[in-house]
C-alpha cells in the first residue's frame, strides 16, 4: 500500500486538526469528507483540497479507492458509522470512546476481524514519546516496584446545559469525554482489570456526570486514584509511584514533553525531555499508516483489549451512578 487514501466523517475542530496532520504525511491522500450538511463538507473540502465532499456516508463508502476512514463525530454516532465503514470494506480510526459501551465495541472488533480490516480507537496517550519513556523507566526498575497511580484531567465548561458536554442524548458528561484518559493511563501501567472500583460522582442538572473520583484496587496491590471533571479545572497530570522513586508526566493526555523523576520526599532528581516537533494527530495518522502498510488488523500500541477493558470500567462506573444514555 504505497499511497493511503483517507476519508473523514465530521468537520469539527478535531477533524480540522487531523486533516492538517494528514497533509504533512508522504504517501497519503485525503480523498473525501462527509458531513450531514453538504455546505460544511464543501467548505472543508475547499480548505484541504479534498476531491470528494459528500453529505451522506453511503456516498463516501462507495469510493472504491478509499482505504481508511477517520470518524470525528459525537460519541453516539461512532458505533453505527464504524460498523458501516467495516461492512463496506474500509479500515477505521474512530475517535474515543470508540463506542458508548463494551458490547458495541466487541461487535466492531469481531466484525473487523471477520472482514480482515484495521480498527483502532483514536487514543493518543500510548503514542507519545514521554509515555514510552515512562514505561521504559518502569520496566528497567528505576521506580522500583509500582505501588500507586494518580491521574486527573478536568476543565470548567460553561454552564450551557443544552451543549454537547451536558447533553445525555450526545452521551455527555466528564467520563466518556475526558475520564477515559486517566482510566486508559491506569490500564497501560497495570495491564490488567482492577479487582474493585469505588467511585463518587456529582451529576449535572441534565443527569450526566459533572465530576467524579475513582479508586481502583489491583491484585498486585497497586491503588490508582483518578479524577475527571467538566465542572472545574483539574491539572492534566499523571504520576506513577514506586518504592524507590516516582515519575510525573504533565499534560499526559495531549502532548507531554517531559518525564520528571522525584525522590520519596518529592525532590526532583531528573528531567527527561521527550519533545516532538510534530502534532499529536500527526503521530496518530503516521502510526495508522504504518499499521496499514504492515498489514496489521490492530495497533500494537492501542490494542483492542485496551479499548475493551477501559470501556468495561466505564460501564461499571456508569452502572454505579445509574447513568445510561438514550438508545443503549
Amino acid at each position: 500500500m504505497t499511497n493511503i487514501q483517507w476519508g473523514i466523517i465530521g468537520t469539527g475542530n478535531i477533524a480540522h486538526q487531523f486533516a492538517s496532520a494528514l497533509q504533512q504525511l508522504d504517501g497519503t491522500t485525503l480523498l473525501t469528507v462527509t458531513s450531514r450538511q453538504h455546505s460544511s463538507a464543501k467548505k472543508f473540502a475547499n480548505e484541504f483540497a479534498i476531491a470528494h465532499p459528500f453529505d451522506t456516508l453511503d456516498a463516501m463508502l462507495a469510493l472504491p479507492e478509499l482505504d481508511v476512514v477517520y470518524i470525528a463525530t459525537p460519541h453516539p454516532q461512532h458505533f453505527a458509522q464504524a460498523k458501516a465503514c467495516l461492512l463496506a470494506g474500509k479500515s477505521v480510526l474512530c475517535e474515543k470512546p470508540m463506542t458508548l459501551n463494551k458490547k458495541q465495541a466487541e461487535e466492531l472488533v469481531v466484525l473487523a476481524r471477520q472482514q480482515g480490516l484495521f480498527l483502532m480507537e483514536a487514543m493518543l496517550i500510548p503514542l507519545f514519546p514521554a509515555i514510552a519513556e515512562l514505561k521504559h523507566l518502569i520496566e528497567q526498575g528505576t521506580l522500583g516496584e509500582v505501588r500507586g497511580i494518580q491521574a486527573s484531567m478536568g476543565f470548567n465548561a460553561p454552564r450551557d446545559w443544552s451543549s454537547r458536554i451536558f447533553n445525555p442524548e450526545l452521551a455527555g458528561g466528564a467520563l466518556l469525554d475526558i475520564g477515559i484518559y486517566p482510566l486508559t493511563f491506569a490500564y497501560m501501567i497495570t495491564q490488567s482489570a482492577p479487582l474493585s472500583m469505588q467511585s463518587q460522582v456529582e451529576k449535572a442538572v441534565t443527569g450526566v456526570d459533572l465530576q467524579s473520583s475513582i479508586a481502583l484496587n489491583y491484585d498486585s496491590g497497586i491503588i490508582a486514584n483518578l479524577s475527571c471533571s467538566v465542572g472545574h479545572y483539574l491539572p492534566c497530570t499523571a504520576c506513577v509511584f514506586g518504592d524507590k522513586t516516582w515519575a510525573e508526566v504533565v499534560n499526559f493526555s495531549f502532548g507531554p514533553s517531559q518525564v520528571i523523576i522525584r525522590d520519596q520526599m518529592g525532590e526532583q532528581l531528573e528531567v527527561i525531555n521527550c519533545t516532538t516537533e510534530r502534532s499529536s494527530y500527526y503521530l496518530e495518522a503516521k502510526h495508522v499508516n504504518e499499521c496499514l502498510r504492515a498489514g496489521l488488523q490492530e495497533s500494537p500500541l492501542v490494542p483492542h483489549q485496551q479499548t475493551l477493558a477501559v470501556l468495561e470500567m466505564m460501564d461499571t462506573l456508569r452502572a454505579q451512578w445509574q447513568l445510561t444514555y438514550p438508545g443503549e
